[in-house]
């Protein structure tokens, strides 16, 4: 049990039980008798194929010496989610296992900031516009029936907003996102109007970026800042391209992607303007 899927939260855990373990001078077999445990179990942890309980979390990171609080927090927060269940789990034998560790870590955040300059993000998508979005964008062998179990799961990523306390969310959409129609002027119009209804939530904050705003630092593509925990104790960048996804969560790397959303803030149209400026393009449809 809890074998050979690696996630995003073991292999952050696995790292960061490595980088102490030799920061200490220590080989695995030393630290195993430190920790009295098998050298088997300590190597699973370090690779990500094993998840660990936060107990034992604990215990290592005390043997260990880790001190930092803000470390010890966000590694134990990291171990107490790893091991919750969600509806995600139930597209584990069907879809790849990174989109699916994707949607948990999504489900866990409390903040997300999107930047999305040619399609609508797929927390905002309606499902006959995500039908249109996934039939075309993959490739020519897959069946309806995967193409139906794709749809499906990104609309069921959007019970975020229908949580007690969903997160905070802001969205910076490129106008190419609101004029390329997908699945027909009909159903365009209905995601734009959907856009417009999200877009009223107090949890979000939805804003276009117009042509007219010029050059700007979103030009190598979309990607999207998770603050995971409720409290965002460790902030994730994720970018995706058509084969695969990066996680991002150096700091200084984390801080790069938080100042360029932050500049894409201040040049796209405020959230009322941006109403506004979707409804006129819902009305040239």
């Amino acid at each position: 049990m809890g074998y050979d899927r690696q996630t995003y939260r073991r292999q952050k855990i696995g790292d960061s039980l490595r980088m102490f373990r030799e920061g200490l001078g220590l080989t695995q077999r030393a630290a195993c008798r430190l920790l009295d445990r098998s050298q088997a179990s300590l190597s699973a942890y370090e690779n990500g194929h094993r998840a660990i309980r936060p107990r034992d979390l604990k215990h290592i990171l005390d043997v260990y010496g880790v001190t930092d609080d803000l470390v010890r927090s966000r590694l134990l927060s990291l171990a107490a989610q790893g091991r919750q269940d969600g509806w995600w789990h139930d597209f584990e034998e069907r879809l790849e296992p990174g989109v699916v560790d994707f949607a948990s870590l999504e489900a866990d955040a409390s903040s997300v900031r999107m930047f999305q300059p040619l399609l609508v993000h797929g927390l905002f998508q309606e499902e006959d516009y995500a039908r249109a979005v996934i039939a075309d964008s993959g490739s020519a062998l897959r069946s309806s029936r995967d193409i139906e179990t794709e749809v499906s799961f990104r609309i069921s990523r959007q019970r975020l907003h229908g949580q007690a306390r969903p997160p905070i969310m802001s969205l910076v959409l490129g106008e190419p996102a609101l004029r390329q129609v997908m699945g027909g002027a009909t159903v365009m119009r209905r995601q734009l109007r959907r856009l417009m209804v999200m877009g009223e939530r107090p949890h979000i904050n939805l804003q276009v970026l117009p042509f007219s705003a010029g050059a700007h630092p979103g030009g190598d593509g979309a990607f999207t800042i998770l603050g995971i925990g409720p409290e965002a104790l460790l902030e994730v960048v994720t970018v995706h391209s058509l084969t695969r996804s990066w996680y991002v969560d150096e700091p200084a790397d984390v801080d790069h992607y938080k100042e360029a959303f932050e500049r894409l803030c201040e040049i796209a149209l405020p959230a009322d303007d941006s109403q506004r400026f979707i409804e006129r393009i819902v009305s040239e449809i």
